[in-house]
């Protein structure tokens, strides 16, 4: 069933999600979109969905796609190459690691499913 509350805490929880990824301010996207960054605020928070156009112009200068922001609202034959907004935090953590850290990371991952699948 659609809960609207839920599409609205994982819209503002993209949102943001894509604009750290970025390293991008709530007031250098404000900025960009003609409108506050307490509005910004107030999308990421849930507080407020914004209009559509707030909304495209945050997807155009996130260059992210409109589908991306609900994947996890309405499912689409791609869901698989969405994060689970569950998985989000884990996600950032890894985006902020050094890439020496990251490739660890990698690696770790790589050994563990090798180890898992390996035939015995």
């Amino acid at each position: 069933m659609f809960d609207t509350d839920t599409a609205l805490i994982n819209l503002g929880k993209r949102i943001q999600e894509a604009r750290q990824l970025r390293n991008i301010t709530q007031d250098e996207l404000a900025e960009a979109c003609g409108i506050t960054a307490k509005h910004i605020s107030a999308i990421e928070r849930s507080t407020t969905s914004g209009s559509v156009v707030v909304l495209l112009k945050i997807c155009n200068y996130l260059q992210i796609t409109p589908n991306s922001l609900f994947a996890d609202t309405f499912p689409t034959e791609t869901e698989n190459n969405i994060i689970p907004i569950q998985k989000h935090e884990t996600f950032l953590k890894y985006s902020r690691l050094s890439k020496n850290n990251q490739k660890f990371i990698d690696n770790s991952i790589c050994h563990i499913f090798d180890e898992q699948t390996r035939k015995k």
